[in-house]
């Protein structure tokens, strides 16, 4: 119970905050991960049943993809010049701080907007539908970033002790672990035309979206920030921030680029999670739950080994480990590509093991992310989180749309037979189902494995690759971020550094 008293005893010397703050932060971290991931997860279902034509949706994503890459940029930049709790119009509803006045203005946004997008009628004219998917889309993408650009900064400014960031760190990964594994397990038991109701896939995302909402709610209106102002900085350098200073920003950090350019590998060729339970519901006889097996069964070992992840990291370094867990799930993958989706157990086995790669794959990443921001904050005096994490924010959006365009461009041109349907349930009630999946040429079922198994092992075994580029060590990036925080002067970091960077 102590947990939700309004004052607390901070648990560890010198962190800044309190229990009910961390639960805050956890709640509304997850009511965004779990908003986006439901949304992923089921846009690739609810497209492939509206009717429409595939390569069309994919080429119409890209085009999507193109005006949001801008919007994030722009937005990225705002985000690190503009005070917004400094306007007189938004001063009475904004709270203190850097990001957490930007996060309550736009929290509420990509719930609703997605909410719209799921309500899409599948009996009007197919120009239609195209035309709310292309307006809603948008809408969605657009407050998603104006959400999860100021939440993921949040990692920067919410404290200015870094054994307690990385302890938020590993903490909230565990728990967005836990929370992918229950809204893939339930969303596909929901939606199971054998294990489950059969529900529409609308109706499933709608009510867990609005549960997401809620969970952000706490954080928006009670979060605090203890990290807003750089210290061992000139002030005159901190004060202002062009656009110049934005490019700089980007310039100096090599680190961040390659990254980045790591997870866009990742990120768009992840048509395994974008078309999952189409898949399983083709090729594995309609049972989508199948889909969710390698969560379950990889939760266990991915919650033990992730509770060290710490511990890993000093072991083996945050870079190198994260090079060791996309090439298990590469490898993995590919391997289970070459055994064939008749071979239902070991496509389990294989896949199981790629679940407790990219689950502690995402530990490290968010391990790494306020790394190389640090590294910037440290060469260039300016605090430009938003634009990183703006550029992040892209790059996982990729998830959902990139990988999502992909998938559909493949199954489109393998030769997908249009269908229109609100459900699996309501497609084996019109006979095309189990039993019946000679309705999908055997070209178009070969295209499904495809975009399942064989793509997202090459595209992780390549973003494995690209990390032997990043060469930031892990005690230096510490070291910097101590000197921003003000715990250590510029000199004495200098001296403490492994090399000049």
């Amino acid at each position: 119970m102590g947990l939700f008293k309004k004052k607390e005893k901070k648990s560890r010397e010198g962190w800044r905050l309190s229990g009910i703050e961390r639960f805050r932060y956890y709640l509304g971290d997850l009511g965004v991960t779990a908003g986006v991931t439901v949304f992923a997860g089921c846009m690739t279902n609810f497209l492939a049943f509206r009717g429409l034509n595939l390569t069309a949706l994919a080429g119409a994503i890209l085009v999507l993809k193109l005006i949001d890459a801008v919007d994030d940029v722009i937005f990225g930049y705002l985000v690190d010049k503009v005070k917004i709790n400094e306007w007189k119009i938004f001063r009475k509803i904004t709270a203190e701080g850097k990001y957490l006045p930007w996060y309550r203005m736009t929290f509420a946004l990509f719930p609703i907007f997605t909410i719209i997008f799921y309500l899409m009628p599948n009996d009007i004219s197919k120009t239609a539908k195209m035309i709310w998917f292309i307006v809603t889309y948008l809408l969605y993408d657009l407050s998603c970033t104006l959400c999860e650009v100021p939440k993921g900064s949040l990692e920067i400014t919410i404290t200015d002790n870094v054994d307690e960031r990385n302890h938020l760190i590993t903490v909230k990964g565990l728990l967005a672990i836990i929370t992918a594994v229950v809204v893939n397990a339930v969303s596909s038991i929901l939606w199971d035309p054998v294990a489950g109701p059969g529900l529409s896939f609308s109706s499933v995302t709608i009510t867990m979206v609005t549960i997401f909402l809620v969970m952000m709610i706490p954080l928006a209106f009670k979060g605090k920030e203890y990290n807003t102002e750089l210290k061992n900085v000139d002030k005159e350098v901190t004060t202002g921030y062009s656009l110049k200073d934005m490019w700089n920003c980007v310039k100096t950090n090599r680190f961040m680029a390659i990254f980045l350019l790591s997870c866009l590998c990742a990120s768009i060729t992840g048509t395994a999670s974008a078309g999952g339970n189409l898949v399983a519901f083709y090729l594995f006889e309609g049972k989508t739950l199948v889909n969710s097996l390698p969560y379950i069964f990889g939760f266990l070992p991915a919650m033990l080994l992730n509770t060290q992840a710490d511990k890993l990291a000093k072991r083996f370094g945050r870079r190198n480990s994260m090079i060791m867990l996309g090439l298990l799930y590469g490898i993995m993958h590919i391997c289970m590509y070459f055994v064939g989706y008749h071979n239902l157990t070991m496509v389990v086995i294989f896949s199981s093991l790629a679940a407790v790669g990219a689950s502690m794959r995402y530990i490290f990443v968010n391990f790494i992310a306020p790394d190389t921001i640090e590294f910037t904050r440290y060469k260039t005096g300016k605090d430009c989180a938003g634009i990183f994490y703006a550029l992040n924010t892209f790059i996982s959006k990729a998830t959902n749309a990139f990988s999502a365009s992909i998938g559909l461009l493949i199954l489109g041109l393998y030769g997908w037979r249009e269908v229109q349907a609100e459900s699996y349930e309501q497609l084996l009630e019109m006979g095309i189902g189990i039993g019946q999946a000679a309705y999908q040429t055997p070209s178009a079922l070969k295209g499904m494995w495809i975009t399942y198994a064989l793509i997202p092992g090459i595209g992780h075994a390549l973003a494995a690759l690209v990390l032997f580029l990043y060469k930031l060590k892990d005690r230096d990036a510490e070291l910097m971020a101590s000197c921003n925080a003000g715990e250590i002067t510029r000199e004495e970091c200098e001296a403490q550094l492994s090399r000049k960077y």
